[in-house]
């Protein structure tokens, strides 16, 4: 090194660093020097980039070294001069400043940079989030549970006078100041907490001749609700038949239904579920129920774990049937009277008899009602000859049984009903006259013509009509005889097949076909 830099070397202030570096380093690029720095000069040794050794520069008072390595790192020590910095890990952080300007390397093996900031410069770099001062990081805009944190931001880099910072949640923060510190705890305030959803925190550093700086932002997402069960069947107390489908209706405005932590269990056991994102429904089928009561219970989590209070409730399901039995008068072989008394006995063992269903065909026709242990004047159909009975037995579940029967012999006593006489086919006629009779002796009888009313019981055995309008028309007419004492005539005293005869007013149409020849011409008569 000559004189000349020896000298300048000497003449450094106590108070300021004016260190200019230059080297070939490959952690260095040069920097941009002042033009009031003092140079150094002299003879450098070249460090290559497997040397490990320093590069040193001496003066009378002061002795520069520089370190250099391309892997293990290396030291830049002052003799005189209290600074020692440190090369080799990535060097980003350090920083060498004035008030006047900053220098901050780069990564190992990048060029240096040199940034100068105005002194008056309140712009804040940037805010962070913690769920306490030695708690973890909340990553912005993203979902978490904490809703009591700590916001930290660095001063300014360059700000005389700072007086100190304002802060706003959910707002532009204002021109007064809040706080002189680089934090705000939530935790330490009243309210000490902050509502689930979303929300952002803005501060600005404010200098104390009322200037401030850009605000910057951070915006935190909280969810500490569990999701929420709008709906849920079977309802409790519910008595199921069949084979009954588990359903919930479920919610989470925030971070949303985890449906894999979710569950629907039956009597303690977990079952499939399949959950429709759509409509938030959860749906669980194909269940090993028990017969009986059962146990049902959901626990919902959102994606965060808040879990709601496990929903309890029972129902009981009967998948089984009832069985019974019917008797008809008492279980006698023989009647004469079409209604009958029937005399039923069924159970159900889980949840209990509810109605029957009775008809005189095995298939079709019933008729339901309540349960009663005795169904009096049951109508059997009247025909002579053996009569059944058929009952069907439903719980209140739902559960129908088979039928079951009875037989009885139905022995009429109602006479026979003979047509003697009236018209048939096609008559031109708008009136009609019939006769009628029945082998026995004291027959009365009641009659109707198309849709008519029968008419009273007579001894009569004619019966006439008129003014009847052209097409067709029928007569029903049926015998009764009184046998059993009882005032009036009885179902099943009267003939329980009606006679009948039908007939059309009008002209009867040709019984051959005029191939050729004029048109013809129909007439009716008036």
């Amino acid at each position: 090194m000559s004189e000349k830099g020896k000298r300048d070397i000497v003449g450094w202030s106590d108070g300021l660093l004016r260190v200019l570096i230059f080297t070939s380093l490959v952690f260095f690029s040069p920097l941009a020097v002042p033009d009031h720095f003092p140079l150094v000069t002299g003879h450098w040794s070249l460090v290559t980039p497997h040397s490990l050794e320093a590069a040193v520069s001496k003066g009378t008072n002061e002795q520069l070294e520089t370190g250099g390595t391309n892997q293990g790192g290396g030291v830049s020590t002052s003799t005189n001069l209290r600074q020692q910095i440190s090369i080799g890990e990535a060097i980003s952080t350090i920083r060498i400043s004035s008030p006047s300007f900053r220098i901050t390397p780069g990564i190992l093996g990048a060029s240096s940079v040199a940034t100068a900031l105005p002194v008056d410069n309140l712009t804040l770099i940037a805010v962070t989030a913690k769920t306490s001062s030695l708690g973890s990081e909340i990553t912005a805009a993203t979902w978490q549970t904490d809703n009591d944190p700590l916001f930290l931001w660095d001063p300014p880099v360059a700000a005389p006078e700072l007086a100190g910072y304002s802060y706003a949640f959910d707002a532009t923060p204002d021109e007064e100041v809040n706080t002189t510190d680089t934090s705000y705890d939530v935790a330490a305030e009243t309210p000490n907490t902050l509502t689930d959803g979303s929300h952002s925190f803005s501060v600005k550093a404010i200098n104390t001749l009322g200037n401030a700086g850009e605000p910057i932002l951070f915006e935190i997402w909280i969810d500490t609700t569990p999701p929420q069960i709008s709906a849920y069947g079977p309802t409790a107390g519910a008595l199921l038949g069949g084979s009954p489908i588990v359903t919930a209706t479920v919610s989470d405005i925030h971070s949303g239904v985890d449906p894999n932590a979710s569950r629907i269990l039956v009597n303690g056991s977990s079952t499939a579920a399949s959950f429709d994102q759509a409509t938030g429904i959860f749906t669980a089928s194909g269940v090993s129920w028990n017969e009986g009561s059962n146990s049902l219970e959901l626990r919902m989590e959102d994606l965060l774990g808040n879990a709601q209070t496990p929903l309890l409730w029972s129902v009981t399901v009967d998948t089984q049937p009832p069985s019974g039995t019917v008797v008809i008068n008492g279980d006698a072989a023989m009647t004469t009277n079409v209604y009958v008394t029937l005399t039923l006995s069924a159970s159900d063992v889980t949840s209990g008899l509810a109605s029957l269903l009775i008809s005189n065909e095995e298939l079709t026709g019933y008729t339901e009602e309540p349960f009663v242990g005795t169904r009096e004047l049951w109508p059997l159909t009247a025909i002579r000859g053996l009569q059944k009975v058929f009952v069907k037995f439903k719980d209140k579940a739902g559960n129908l049984s088979s039928p079951v029967s009875d037989s009885i012999a139905l022995t009429l006593l109602s006479p026979a009903t003979v047509i003697t006489s009236g018209p048939a086919g096609f008559t031109p006629a708008p009136t009609a006259t019939f006769t009628f009779m029945c082998p026995e002796l004291g027959c009365v009888f009641s009659y109707a013509f198309d849709n008519e009313e029968w008419s009273e019981w007579s001894a009569t055995q004619t019966a006439v009509t008129s003014g009847l309008a052209f097409g067709n028309h029928y007569f029903r007419v049926k015998a009764a005889k009184d046998v059993n004492d009882e005032p009036g005539i009885q179902l099943d005293e009267e003939d329980p097949s009606p006679a009948e005869r039908t007939w059309v007013v009008g002209v009867a149409p040709p019984v051959f076909t005029i191939p050729e020849g004029p048109h013809i011409k129909m007439w009716r008569l008036e």
